[in-house]
């Protein structure tokens, strides 16, 4: 059994319990979302069988290789623009890549 001290104790990683207790506050004020599941927000937004992606001025091709965080970071801006996810120009091959752009696998 814990006693009135030890109960209060907080790992390190997560802060002091006075910070814990701000961070706990915020959340009850922050409104609550409309969403409650995924249901909720497939009738609000709809789905992927929806999407219709139009091609503009801002479709270009980017150089990032596959997997890469620049590549990630270029495919949620296209999705968050509208537009296709793959250009047909896009970096296919990791050919021409040196030093930190090529992780070795684990």
């Amino acid at each position: 059994m814990l006693n009135g001290s030890e109960e209060t104790k907080r790992p390190q990683e997560f802060g002091s319990y006075e910070e814990m207790q701000l961070i706990a506050e915020a959340c009850r004020e922050e409104p609550q979302r409309r969403n409650r599941n995924v249901f909720d927000a497939i009738m609000e937004t709809g789905h992927d069988e929806d999407f219709v992606p139009v091609v503009t001025d801002e479709f270009c091709p980017t150089d990032a290789p596959a997997g890469s965080p620049a590549k990630v970071q270029v495919l949620a801006e296209r999705v968050r623009k509208g537009l296709p996810l793959w250009h047909p120009e896009d970096r296919v091959s990791y050919s021409g890549l040196t030093g930190s752009a090529i992780r070795a696998r684990d």
